[in-house]
């Protein structure tokens, strides 16, 4: 379902995400909307794809999956943008002259040819630059998300992108697509790699098959692993990306060097980490050495008589797994503890 219209209150935004509640006017309605929408502003004028649902507390809200910023159509709609509030230097009063003085070709004005807002009394060259620097820096935040989404990359991830590569981030992205893989979570690397192929990289090429290793490293982590077996890795990017383990080879030397993976050697084999993902685990590794070597300050000496006092004071019974699983706390100063709470067959070492 498509609906067009402005936004007319921001209720809530998310800074890091743009995840936003804002009020919305339709021709027909003002409704509330939510959903991912970064860089919008109130008086922006958006088409919204999605649906309507029934919030438990907040009742009917239109949920967004995709949006489009759209250009205001009319001159009271521009007189309406101009006015927001969004742009420095442009109150209710101001805007209405820019819109008075140059009617439909007010935006073409501000895009290329902002000197001649000099006309409007009160803006000086310098003032209109910063004005249409303002305007053309807001579109290109606009341009960004079109850009992505036309990749079925969600408005989710944009401002992280934009946050990261700044205004040049199409060109950035034109240059090499697989910079996604290293900025967003939970991409679709094959949604990448067809926009890559469609941009007229080699099928072959360093940076395709680097990204490939580093997505399958990162697709590993979706189901709990920090690491991959050397052979099982090169064997799963070789069926994800149709290139000669030759070059996968290559570039696992590549990402070794520049530090963005690391190989360890266990006896015969060798495993591949992401490098953050080994630091985290020698960084546990040596936390885990220092507390093990501390002095057990929380030991219990009389621990069965405390355990029972505990029990008639709390008028619970512990499960003889659960009860070596506090004794094991009791008694050493790492204890890892596995199973659900409601698991009375808890294991524990």
């Amino acid at each position: 379902m498509e609906l067009e219209g402005s936004v007319e209150e921001i209720i809530y935004q998310n800074e890091i995400n743009g995840y936003t509640i804002c009020s919305f006017e339709t021709r027909e309605e003002i409704i509330t909307a939510v959903g991912y929408l970064p860089f919008i502003n109130k008086g922006d004028n958006l088409k919204l794809i999605g649906k309507y649902v029934i919030h438990q507390d907040y009742g009917r809200q239109f949920k967004i999956d995709t949006f489009e910023k759209i250009l205001p159509q009319t001159k009271d709609a521009m007189e309406k943008y101009l006015s927001s509030g969004i742009f420095k230097g442009i109150g209710p009063a101001t805007a209405k002259k820019i819109v008075e003085a140059f009617g439909d070709e007010t935006i073409a004005v501000l895009k290329f040819e902002p000197l001649k807002l000099t006309q409007i009394r009160g803006i000086n060259e310098e003032k209109a630059k910063e004005i249409a620097c303002e305007f053309n820096e807001k579109w290109e935040l606009w341009n960004i998300v079109s850009f992505l989404e036309r990749f079925g990359i969600s408005s989710s991830n944009a401002k992280k992108v934009y946050d990261v590569l700044g205004v040049n981030a199409i060109h950035e992205i034109e240059i090499n697509p697989y910079v996604l893989i290293d900025i967003t979570y939970g991409v679709d690397f094959k949604k990448i790699d067809k926009m890559a192929m469609n941009l007229g990289l080699p099928y072959n090429s360093d940076k395709r098959i680097e990204s490939g290793i580093k997505y399958a490293l990162i697709f590993a982590t979706y189901n709990g692993h920090t690491c991959i077996q050397k052979e099982n890795l090169i064997q799963f990017v070789i069926n994800m990306l149709d290139v000669e383990s030759e070059y996968i080879k290559n570039s696992l030397i590549n990402l070794n060097v520049k530090k963005e993976i690391m190989i360890e050697k266990r006896e015969d084999n060798e495993w591949i980490y992401l490098y953050p993902f080994y630091k985290a685990e020698q960084n546990i590794a040596e936390k885990i050495k220092v507390l093990i070597s501390c002095k057990n300050s929380k030991f219990i000496k009389n621990f069965d008589s405390e355990c029972k006092k505990q029990d008639k004071l709390l008028d619970i019974k512990l499960s003889e797994k659960q009860k070596e699983a506090v004794e094991a706390v009791n008694n050493n100063n790492v204890c890892i503890i596995t199973g659900g709470p409601r698991d009375r067959e808890n294991n524990h070492n």
